[in-house]
């Protein structure tokens, strides 16, 4: 999830009752100087309440400010099949009114205190992530355990979010940077449930109802498929208190298993070409199935994805950018999620230099596939990823968002302190074996552009299917 996608997730340590639960030194922020000479964060104080809630305190007195987020390790991964949307629309409606607070009621209390409350669903999870200024940390966790453990689903509600859903899906032919990140993921993973847009398809969506939303929260909302971080200006101690106090009442209940299938890589070229006639530049959007974010493989593909497209000085931008200008922007993607993930390239064109666009940049994908990785490429792409994870991790909610990563992914406890680690002893050998997992000749390809300027060069590189862009995410009848 980033912050819309940004399910993250954090470090583990010895499980502990409540009551054993013991301070830890808070987490100050991490300086320039410590980032350049490496630096060492304490594990999150972590606590499990009776009812299988895992609760997570960093402690960070720097500002008075308390970041609180719960994730729940169910995401649209979980949508029954027609019913795409379900868990989407239901965070929508989580902060949409309670048994004890109707919706405005809610919101002008989140309001009066200047506190923030967001909710969104990924493929793998979804975040309820909440700010507020420490002295309010009671107002806080009465409005988020409010909001998680008893929701309303007001009809009125239900209609309203999904309206307002239903016009955001209405409206994605007008954005095609968002049409061609969604289509591809269709593109690609076809009937695997990553395939499917999390927000769901305007026939999907509009069949929904306020049961099917109880349904899914009574399946998948539960304490023991929970954790909930706090990160700021709170002590361990205090914070773990007041989780028990507020969620303690969530019952734990028996959450079905969810068992994703394989995702199977394309074979051979495949292009969808959405047809938006007056587009005067067409997105771009390639690449195959890779690797999940657990694998062993992920942090040398990591570095060679920076290499080839994931800096200001990668190839991608060198080649394809500065020396051609074919694009003003264009990035190497790696997007590894829970059960499976992608490698590929997104970009965009003038609809006369797509194709040409498209050649330059697998060629750059040929040459590292092909081990010519130049020694001192290398260490720019090690310095650049372990100098730039301290801004992943400086603030409040991007340290809370790292704690609950390393949770939903399964990650090592100590992820967070041995990440630049990883990254600066990732060898040129371990990088041109993974290297391999860049996909070449087997590809799922998508242009968002007009057809009729773009077919016949696009039918050069495989088989093109072209939807018009109203349709393209909507199932067959």
């Amino acid at each position: 999830m980033r912050r819309t996608a940004r399910v993250a997730l954090l470090i583990g340590v010895t499980l502990s009752v409540l009551s054993a639960a013991e301070p830890r030194a808070a987490a100050k922020p991490v300086t320039a100087e410590a980032a350049a000479s490496g630096f060492r964060l304490p594990p999150p104080t972590r606590t499990l309440l009776k009812n299988g809630l895992t609760v997570l305190v960093v402690e960070n007195h720097a500002i008075p400010l308390i970041q609180i987020q719960m994730l729940v390790k169910t995401g649209a991964a979980a949508d029954p099949s027609g019913k795409e949307g379900v868990a989407a629309l239901t965070a929508r409606l989580l902060k949409r009114g309670t048994a004890k607070r109707p919706a405005p009621q809610f919101a002008q209390e989140v309001e009066f205190v200047g506190g923030s409350i967001e909710t969104v669903a990924g493929r793998d999870g979804t975040l309820v992530i909440g700010e507020f200024a420490s002295r309010d940390v009671e107002v806080a966790m009465s409005l988020i355990s409010d909001m998680v453990l008893s929701p309303a689903f007001g009809q009125e509600e239900v209609a309203r979010e999904q309206r307002l859903a239903l016009a955001g899906i209405q409206a994605l032919p007008d954005d095609p940077e968002e049409l061609a990140r969604q289509a591809f993921a269709a593109w690609l993973y076809g009937s695997h449930p990553y395939g499917r847009p999390v927000e769901g398809t305007k026939r999907s969506l509009a069949a929904l109802t306020r049961a099917d939303l109880a349904a899914f929260y009574e399946a998948r909302y539960a304490p023991n498929n929970a954790v909930l971080a706090i990160v700021g200006d709170i002590g361990a101690t205090q914070a773990a208190q007041r989780a028990d106090k507020y969620f303690g009442p969530w019952k734990k209940r028996t959450v079905p298993e969810l068992r994703l299938p394989e995702a199977v890589p394309v074979k051979g070229r495949k292009v969808l070409l959405i047809d938006k006639p007056d587009a005067t530049q067409s997105q771009i959007r390639l690449g195959n199935v890779a690797l999940r974010r657990g694998d062993p493989e992920y942090f040398p593909l990591l570095v060679g994805n920076t290499i080839l497209g994931g800096g200001f000085t990668s190839w991608l931008v060198e080649e394809v950018r500065v020396k051609r200008g074919l694009t003003y922007g264009i990035r190497s993607t790696l997007d590894a999620q829970r059960a499976a993930g992608s490698a590929g390239i997104a970009t965009f064109s003038k609809n006369q230099s797509v194709l040409e666009t498209i050649q330059v940049a697998l060629e750059q994908v040929r040459r590292m596939r092909q081990g010519e990785i130049p020694p001192e490429d290398l260490d720019k792409a090690r310095s650049f990823l372990a100098g730039l994870f301290p801004l992943h991790i400086e603030s409040p909610d991007a340290l809370a968002g790292q704690i609950l990563d390393i949770e939903l992914y399964g990650l090592e406890p100590d992820y967070i302190n041995q990440y630049q680690k990883k990254v600066r002893g990732i060898g040129l050998d371990a990088v041109k074996r993974a290297a391999r997992l860049l996909p070449l000749d087997d590809l799922a390809i998508v242009v968002v552009g007009p057809a009729a300027a773009l077919k016949e060069g696009l039918a050069t590189l495989g088989p093109v299917t072209v939807k018009p862009a109203e349709t393209v995410l909507e199932p067959a009848p």
